[in-house]
């Protein structure tokens, strides 16, 4: 069950640290496909439905990171 919680909001909370860290939503979008599809690759996952909600939770972190333009630069000016 942790598993499933899990998929469900880390890579979206990693898509928005990292969009925020770097000022930009694509780059911050594929390192997280990355880190995942390699942890895909390397064996970490028990079932398709953890991939699936991964996926998922992916593209909800890219779409947080478009509507509240966390990635623009001009929070700081």
């Amino acid at each position: 069950m942790i598993w499933y919680i899990l998929a469900a909001f880390f890579p979206c909370v990693l898509v928005v640290i990292l969009s925020a860290i770097t000022r930009n939503k694509w780059i911050g979008t594929c390192v997280t496909l990355v880190i995942i599809g390699t942890s895909i690759y390397k064996g970490f996952f028990h079932n398709e439905w953890i991939i699936f909600i991964d996926v998922v939770s992916i593209l909800a972190g890219y779409i947080i990171v478009d509507t509240l333009q966390i990635h623009c630069e001009d929070e700081f000016k």
